[in-house]
C-alpha cells in the first residue's frame, strides 16, 4: 500500500496531550513487538516513525499500519483527536526549517487555524453523538 505520513492533531480543549498520544503509539508498537513470535514472517511493523509537534504528532510508516495506530490513539479522546494525511515525509528537506533558513513550515498557518476550530468541531460531534444515543434509546429528540 505504500508509506503514509499523517498529522495527528489534538484539540486545544482536550485533556489528552501530544506527549500522551505519542506514548500511546510507542506503547502499542512495543506491545506488538513483544507479542510477535519468532515464527511470524511479517513481524511487528518495522519502520514506523513518530514525531511530537506542538499541535500533536506526525506518524509515518506503512499506510495500513499508520491508520490502525491513529484509530487506536483516537480512542483516548474520540471527538478531540483528528488526523489527516501530510504531503511531505518526516524530516523532508523541502519543509525543514533549518534548510529553508527559518520561518514557518509550509502549511503551518493552515494547521494553526484548523487547530483553533477543533473545539467547535468537538462540540458539534458531541451533540451528534448525544442525539444519536438518545435516538437509539427510543427517546424523541428535537431537530
Amino acid at each position: 500500500m505504500g508509506i503514509e505520513t499523517r498529522v495527528v492533531v489534538v484539540s486545544p480543549d482536550s485533556a489528552v496531550t501530544p506527549d500522551q498520544v505519542k506514548s500511546k503509539i510507542l506503547a502499542t508498537l512495543s506491545e506488538d513487538a513483544s507479542t510477535s513470535t519468532s515464527t511470524s514472517t511479517s513481524g511487528p511493523s518495522p519502520g514506523v516513525e513518530v514525531k511530537e509537534t506542538c499541535f500533536g504528532i506526525l506518524v509515518e510508516g506503512e499506510a495500513e499500519r499508520v491508520r490502525e495506530l491513529v484509530e487506536e490513539v483516537r480512542k483516548l479522546d474520540e471527538n478531540g483527536i483528528f488526523s489527516k494525511p501530510r504531503g511531505f515525509p518526516i524530516a523532508d528537506p523541502r519543509v525543514c526549517r533549518a534548510t529553508r533558513r527559518g520561518g514557518p513550515r509550509p502549511g503551518f498557518h493552515q494547521l494553526e487555524l484548523e487547530s483553533e476550530l477543533l473545539p467547535a468541531v468537538r462540540r458539534a460531534l458531541d451533540n451528534l453523538t448525544t442525539k444519536h444515543l438518545t435516538t437509539e434509546q427510543g427517546t424523541k429528540t428535537k431537530r
